[in-house]
């Protein structure tokens, strides 16, 4: 591309800048967005991939549709309007790609203008179950992401285009998550727009790689003008290539002989100064802060620690799937909320997820499971009992002058882990206290989840902005009724249900180990439970429910043990 074509198409970007950087909706009163504007990262109809299939589906089974369509696809399509599921979008994928090979080989034609429908229904139920989780039907949408990018004019600097891009790479990431996918009733609509933008670090390191290397290339070749100076390269290549200038660091610790390493400012490094590893400065500039006086509590001092240091960001653990074989041996029941939590971590650097709240019925392991997801995440979980909360001091902090006065909660645990996005779990949110006396605790939570003020949230303690935006929230409650509009809108809302009786074994033996800790036994002392004992545990908890009256269970048979031998 001329230099006159590049800044043309540049400023087409610029001028149209929305389009790329904020979600595509469908428009109200129209059609849902078309099988290749949802492949580039469009919005489904109403955010749920559900809620676009019934209206992608209903004019193709109105009577007076004009088209007509093989029968066993129209019974198909029935079935999976009245029953959504990942079988039913298989079936009728399959079935619809087998009407047009026998159309193709002329066993049976059908009429050249429902061929394109045809075929746009094998494209839509791969997006819908790529939508669930499944992997076979990511890595197809990947390939038809390819084709869709690859068939559009070089020149073209379209969202649609960019998005292809963006959109291949996020499934190529879904396909390589080794997650299981959901089952209908366990499906959490999220945004497309945020799920591809996930992809964007790994788009622009490879536009900031093979820049450089094109350009190396291209200087070699006979007749080519070098730079004078071999570490010009860089800079011409970002000169040619404006988007070189945004690229992230690179985070590899890769440390082979031989391998150059690029930073984002183009210069060249190998494995012996490798770049940092994710982190972020939490609290800058504090020298607008006054100084204690004497006999006065330091705030400086006090978090001198952290004032100006890079806190490091935890990464998400190599393997996922161990991850959450993990958790779901100790909350089997929990299996939608467990891959909610862990899909959005496979193309990240680090462990992040929106503000979340985890309700249910009492005893269902909602405190339990938050507790132990931030455990298995390396995020140094704290747990703040909320019940009965008659103020906000305990976790907006408390200003300095007066005795009593600290650091906001999340700071506390900032100085305390020393990482910049560790776990918080609120527990009984819906029983915070109404009274506003001292201020209220759902208030200062409102403010602390907000995107814009958890970036600069000002600790009265420290009088110094400091930056939560990377603090991760579970929240927990037994009824939403009570819990204020604004901070149900900043959360990611998940429903745990109470485990059944087909997860008594596992859930057993996870409570069993932790009783043998709290007791200070060795396995040896307190071995797995054996047929009597599951038997009487069947017995007593045959309809499954509360965690704490199977933890009392679980007691009452290692109880029974020292008492003496059964009779």
């Amino acid at each position: 591309m001329s230099t006159t074509a590049r800044r043309a198409a540049l400023a087409r970007v610029r001028k149209n800048l929305a389009s790329y950087t904020k979600p595509r909706w469908p428009k109200p009163g129209e059609r849902p967005h078309a099988t290749h504007e949802l492949l580039s990262g469009a919005e489904f109809d109403g955010g749920s991939a559900l809620q676009d299939l019934a209206t992608y589906l209903a004019p193709m089974l109105d009577p007076a549709w004009k088209h007509k369509l093989p029968k066993r696809v129209m019974t198909l399509l029935k079935g999976l309007r009245s029953d959504p599921s990942l079988a039913r979008m298989r079936m009728v994928e399959d079935a619809a790609q087998t009407v047009l090979d026998d159309t193709d080989a002329g066993r049976a034609p059908i009429l050249a203008q429902t061929v394109p429908i045809v075929e746009d229904i094998v494209d839509r139920m791969l997006v819908y179950a790529a939508a669930l989780g499944c992997q076979r039907a990511a890595m197809r949408c990947a390939v038809l992401c390819a084709r869709h990018w690859r068939g559009r004019p070089t020149s073209f600097a379209d969202p649609v285009t960019h998005g292809f891009m963006l959109s291949m790479l996020e499934y190529l990431h879904v396909a390589d998550l080794h997650l299981p996918p959901v089952d209908v009733r366990g499906y959490i609509q999220e945004s497309r727009h945020l799920q591809i933008w996930q992809a964007d670090k790994d788009a622009r390191r490879l536009v900031h790689l093979l820049s450089l290397v094109h350009e190396a290339i291209d200087a070699s070749e006979p007749g080519a003008s070098a730079p004078d100076d071999p570490e010009d390269l860089a800079a011409v290549a970002e000169d040619r290539a404006g988007i070189v200038r945004q690229a992230p660091p690179v985070t590899e610790t890769r440390t082979d002989d031989g391998v150059l390493w690029f930073n984002e400012d183009g210069q060249t490094y190998t494995g012996a100064d490798l770049p940092q590893a994710p982190g972020m400065v939490v609290v800058g500039n504090v020298s607008h802060v006054k100084k204690a006086g004497k006999g006065d509590n330091d705030p400086l001092k006090e978090a001198a620690a952290i004032i100006g240091a890079r806190l490091p960001l935890v990464p998400p653990p190599a393997d996922l799937a161990a991850t959450r074989a993990e958790l779901l041996a100790d909350a089997p029941h929990a299996v939608q909320i467990v891959d909610r939590l862990l899909r959005p971590q496979a193309s990240r650097e680090f462990v992040g997820n929106p503000p979340v709240l985890i309700w249910g019925p009492p005893g269902g392991g909602k405190t339990r499971l938050a507790r132990r997801y931030g455990e298995v995440m390396g995020l140094n979980p704290a747990v703040y009992s909320m019940a009965g909360a008659s103020d906000a001091l305990t976790l907006a902090g408390v200003a300095r002058g007066w005795s009593t006065g600290g650091f906001c909660a999340p700071f506390r645990d900032l100085l305390r882990t020393m990482i910049a996005n560790p776990l918080l779990v609120m527990d009984e949110t819906d029983k915070i206290g109404t009274g506003r006396h001292n201020g209220n605790a759902a208030d200062v939570l409102v403010n602390m989840l907000g995107v814009e003020t958890a970036a600069r949230y000002r600790d009265p303690y420290l009088q110094a902005d400091v930056d939560l935006s990377r603090v991760q929230w579970i929240l927990t409650a037994n009824s939403l009724d009570t819990i204020p509009r604004p901070l149900l809108d900043r959360c990611l809302v998940l429903r745990l249900e109470e485990p059944g009786p087909e997860h008594l074994r596992q859930l057993a033996t996870s409570i069993l180990a932790e009783v043998r800790a709290d007791r200070g036994l060795d396995e040896l002392w307190a071995p797995p439970f054996d047929g009597v004992e599951w038997s009487a545990l069947e017995a007593n908890w045959s309809k499954g429910g509360s965690l704490r009256a199977l933890r009392r269970l679980v007691e009452t048979v290692l109880d029974a043990r020292d008492a003496g031998p059964r009779q």
